[in-house]
């Protein structure tokens, strides 16, 4: 038996992999270009300037091809994005919103930003919300479900969705870590009643900071764009519904500000033209991969197909197992962890503490809701630190050579014959 490095042996691999960056690892000149059209124009502010601005209203129009709905609208992040898809559903103090155990803070402060309540539950093996543990937790008072697809993946999407059809809660997909990626011939991001894109720099395409909100409901579509704009509703946006009415006055309120500049979107046209290969080299990685270790019996590992390609995951009987398997990995050389910064928020600050900006805010203010809730891994989710316990994550890397993904095999391989 070959001895393992962990005991002492020689590391299959001492160079490091390339950088786990996926779309900022390809700027170049295509995104030079398009940023040089917006210098030149001395127009960074997408509505109005030095000449006529146009990158965002194009990257919304590409947006919408691409996923397939009828409306984008760019926003200035990922979690801009969420605020403003829980402000287009009209969720509020009284209202509650189901997430995953398993998602990250931005899930949880656009709930309570609106004074609503997150009821967190399980995840499944698909590393997403657990649509059992999701229809449990329905109640009366329960508004809408965000669907987090994770790492490049997604969860099982025909039973939240029937699940939430039957019991009437609206359905927010969160697809920030998976843009790109589809379940049963549609694209991520079209199938909840609203949706949302991140364009961070971990993210599949990226320009540092942005994102997006897709819908095919008029008046959620204009309600994102009246809380992402202080209210205000310009005619680029009233010109797309067909009911005018709801572009009227009377149907304004007071939000933010999350709009997207033009030199953000001048980045994002760059970058969703590159999406396409990126997508494809990662995916065919990812099956050479699958194909490596077709039938093996010590783990298994969760796909889908449209998987985004871009984590490699695989699932053992038991944490103590996953975790001796991993360090033995990482002593071959192997880098092992998903970028994403995903984690069990049950047991992090601040929902622990379930402070606000100010203690008399709902949904966790005296009076409120929230005032006596209490957060706990057991009753809230007790299965899902055991499966994160079970997890090893490999990240594919765009700029991943074959060598590199034949060394992932190898270092695999050899950890598993050997320990």
């Amino acid at each position: 038996m070959e001895k393992l490095a962990i005991y002492g042996g020689k590391p299959l691999r001492d160079k490091p992999f390339p950088s786990k960056a996926l779309g900022p690892s390809l700027y170049g000149e295509e995104e030079l270009k398009e940023l040089a059209d917006v210098i030149n124009s001395k127009t960074p502010f997408r509505h109005y300037g030095e000449s006529k601005p146009y990158k965002v209203d194009e990257l919304e129009k590409r947006l919408t091809a691409y996923i397939g709905t009828k409306f984008a609208l760019a926003v200035s992040s990922g979690t801009a994005a969420l605020f403003c898809a829980i402000a287009a559903l009209n969720i509020g103090p009284g209202d509650e919103v189901i997430i995953p155990a398993l998602s990250w803070y931005s899930l949880y402060s656009a709930v309570v930003g609106a004074g609503a309540l997150p009821v967190f539950v399980d995840i499944d093996e698909s590393l997403c919300i657990d649509p059992a543990a999701f229809e449990k937790r329905i109640n009366e008072k329960t508004k809408a479900v965000i669907a987090l697809h994770l790492q490049g993946g997604c969860g099982n999407m025909d039973e939240i969705l029937r699940i939430a059809r039957l019991r009437g809660v609206k359905v927010i997909e969160d697809f920030a870590q998976s843009f790109g990626g589809e379940y049963d011939g549609k694209k991520f991001g079209s199938m909840g009643d609203i949706s949302i894109a991140s364009f961070q720099y971990n993210k599949m395409i990226s320009c540092g900071e942005g994102g997006a909100v897709f819908t095919d409901n008029e008046e959620y579509f204009l309600r994102a764009v009246r809380y992402h704009d202080l209210g205000m509703m310009r005619q680029v946006f009233t010109r797309q519904v067909d009911d005018k009415s709801l572009a009227e006055e009377s149907h304004s309120f007071a939000g933010t500000q999350y709009r997207m500049s033009e030199i953000h979107g001048a980045v994002m046209l760059a970058q969703l033209e590159k999406l396409g290969n990126m997508l494809a080299k990662c995916r065919a990685y990812h099956k050479k991969m699958r194909d490596a270790f077709a039938g093996n019996a010590r783990f298994g590992y969760r796909f889908q197909e449209g998987d985004c390609g871009i984590t490699f995951f695989m699932i053992f009987k038991t944490p103590a197992e996953a975790g001796r398997f991993n360090a033995a990995l990482v002593a071959e050389g192997l880098s092992t962890g998903a970028v994403t910064g995903s984690k069990n928020l049950v047991k992090h600050y601040p929902v622990k503490s379930k402070k606000l900006v100010h203690d008399k805010l709902p949904p966790f203010g005296k009076g409120f809701d929230g005032e006596a809730y209490v957060y706990d891994v057991e009753a809230h989710c007790p299965n899902t630190d055991d499966i994160i316990g079970r997890c090893i994550a490999v990240t594919i890397g765009v700029q991943f050579t074959e060598e590199d993904i034949d060394d992932i095999i190898a270092g695999i391989k050899k950890v598993d014959a050997n320990l």
